[in-house]
């Protein structure tokens, strides 16, 4: 299908939000990714295609792609994503991922790394519409105080008694001692964790150490960053 961005929103000094509308209607389930084609003349070995999270809900009705911008060291995807105007008309096709809430009567625990907290905008945002209060702990690790989403995220929250939010700010990271202290019942509880490969990777082991089964471990990695 064809994408027409109609707005471009800056949410932090690197971090953006491109608004398309997409020419038909389509259906994706929260937490899900699609890839997008940008034709470009100076494309680098990774090509002209990349997937993002959606980082809106379903019922926003537009496509939000979230990103992050190194403006001297991004690939030409990045610079060709950023550099287009309002109006222009892109390709965005194949609408996959598992990374999704299918049980409402479930505890969950959502660990997110920089950018990785996009497919919870989506996820929060979804139950909310849905009027879906699950008991959530979200933990946020972040590289500095500018909080991707911080304004929504509160508002959830204020609006879910049940929904709780950590902010860990470098140099702390996500580790055991942070888990423990923030979440409860820990056995009890689904992981989801979305953020870079290493972070991901390791609150990974870290949760199996602490004995929660592979089962109840869910991941989504982006590739290409750090926090």
């Amino acid at each position: 299908m064809k994408v027409k961005l109609l707005k471009k929103n800056r949410e932090t000094k690197d971090v953006f939000s491109f608004i398309f509308a997409p020419d038909k209607p389509v259906e994706w389930k929260a937490g899900q990714f699609i890839f997008y084609k940008i034709p470009d003349e100076n494309e680098d070995e990774r090509g002209i295609t990349r997937h993002f999270t959606i980082s809106s809900a379903p019922f926003e009705d537009n496509i939000m792609l979230t990103s992050k911008f190194d403006f001297e060291k991004g690939s030409s995807f990045k610079k060709a994503l950023f550099n287009l105007n309002v109006g222009n008309t892109i390709e965005a096709y194949s609408i996959k991922g598992k990374f999704i809430i299918s049980d409402y009567g479930k505890k969950y625990v959502f660990i997110a790394g920089g950018i990785g907290i996009t497919p919870y905008r989506s996820i929060l945002l979804d139950l909310e519409h849905k009027n879906k209060k699950l008991d959530i702990v979200l933990l946020y690790g972040n590289k500095d105080n500018e909080i991707v989403f911080r304004n929504e995220l509160e508002q959830i929250k204020k609006n879910n008694e049940l929904l709780k939010i950590q902010y860990v700010i470098a140099p702390k990271i996500i580790d055991r001692y942070v888990i423990e202290s923030f979440v409860p019942d820990i056995e009890n509880r689904l992981y989801y964790i979305s953020g870079p490969f290493g972070m991901m990777k390791n609150i990974k082991n870290i949760l199996l150490e602490m004995k929660v089964k592979t089962d109840n471990i869910k991941t989504d990695y982006f590739p290409g960053y750090n926090i």
